[in-house]
């Protein structure tokens, strides 16, 4: 039976991207407006005149209500809260229902209104586009910078670097032709003066007495 080998995982190579701002780009003092949904929530509708049944806890029902431990029935609790539940989604469904009727059904304001606010929408929208370009320029131009400098400060580095291993060597070459040359002068004038022993000694006490070898 051939034993499962499994692939070594590869991570894919690409180019690195620069980290993005930890915090968003700020946006004008009406984007909130700008951007909230439409229609927006202070429309009012009919059913803001109607009394809603309040939530209430089906564990702790309102007095004058008591819940014993003899019954454990919360029906009327769950009804309540589920009536309040679709008194909610009427609402807003009249709200909203109301409100995108009236830019094609409604008044010339209304429709004006309407028209408007998508225009400064799109105003809006248009600026932050801009903001954000902007910004990513600044961004790309004090990356370059801050990479210009950086390799400034690495060529500096190496030069400095090369400076002071070349006055080392130098130092170290000196040094060495110094006591080179002291050793030559020393051999030359050792070798000097066995010579002249030698001469000497030949002077006083030669080999050939007789004078016939030559």
């Amino acid at each position: 039976m051939a034993s499962t080998t499994t692939l070594p995982r590869i991570t894919p190579r690409g180019t690195p991207v620069s980290t993005p701002p930890a915090t968003p780009l700020p946006r004008s003092f009406s984007a909130q407006s700008h951007y909230g949904p439409y229609p927006p929530r202070h429309l009012t509708s009919t059913f803001d005149y109607v009394e809603f049944p309040k939530r209430i806890n089906p564990l702790s029902p309102p007095p004058p209500k008591r819940r014993i431990n003899s019954s454990w029935e919360t029906t009327d609790q769950h009804y309540q809260n589920d009536k309040r539940r679709i008194f909610m989604q009427a609402r807003e469904h009249e709200r909203y229902h109301s409100a995108w009727s009236r830019p094609f059904y409604g008044e010339p304001a209304e429709k004006e209104m309407y028209r408007k606010h998508f225009r400064e929408v799109l105003k809006q929208q248009m600026l932050d586009q801009d903001n954000v370009k902007k910004q990513m320029l600044v961004d790309k131009v004090r990356e370059s910078e801050a990479a210009v400098q950086y390799d400034r400060q690495c060529q500096e580095e190496d030069m400095n670097k090369f400076l002071t291993k070349f006055g080392y060597l130098k130092t170290f070459r000196d040094a060495n032709k110094d006591i080179m040359e002291d050793r030559w002068k020393s051999t030359k004038y050792v070798r000097h003066m066995e010579n002249r022993y030698d001469r000497e000694v030949m002077r006083y006490n030669p080999i050939n007495w007789s004078g016939t070898l030559k």
